[in-house]
């Protein structure tokens, strides 16, 4: 069950990160409210949303490709992969940590959509560690 997990929250953040790749290159795709605190397109045009000229959606993209790999049924069944899996989910919380600390406290909005994929990213980290810490569910994890 927890294997299954994983790969849907993948798939999940591997298509939100998607369309904030597409909204990252075309604005008037971006489907968000505006208010005082809620603003997506203030969010994703700042200056905090490319990291060393590439845009942060573009890394989250590449980080959900490879999380949706690392949690397919047959890398389950790989012992070293369970190592990548949880190095690659301690990348992907400190990205959360850095992105959310922009946006509170650098910009001063919140992107909804950002925050769908921090959550998925929180969640999906916190299955792996679960997972990790149970060698018997990595042992058959997709018979649950």
């Amino acid at each position: 069950m927890i294997a299954r997990l994983c790969l849907w929250l993948s798939i999940a953040g591997l298509l939100v990160s998607a369309y904030m790749t597409y909204a990252h290159f075309n604005a008037e795709a971006l489907v968000c409210s505006e208010s005082a605190v809620i603003d997506c397109a203030t969010v994703t045009t700042s200056k905090w949303s490319e990291l060393f000229g590439i845009p942060v959606a573009f890394l989250g993209l590449a980080f959900f490709a490879g999380m949706t790999v690392l949690t397919l049924p047959f890398a389950w069944r790989v012992p070293a992969l369970g190592a990548v899996r949880l190095v690659g989910i301690g990348v992907g919380v400190l990205m959360v940590v850095y992105l959310v600390a922009a946006e509170v406290l650098l910009i001063g909005k919140i992107c909804l959509w950002c925050t769908v994929v921090h959550v998925i990213t929180l969640v999906l980290a916190g299955l792996l560690v679960s997972a990790a810490l149970r060698p018997s569910n990595l042992a058959a994890p997709l018979r649950d």
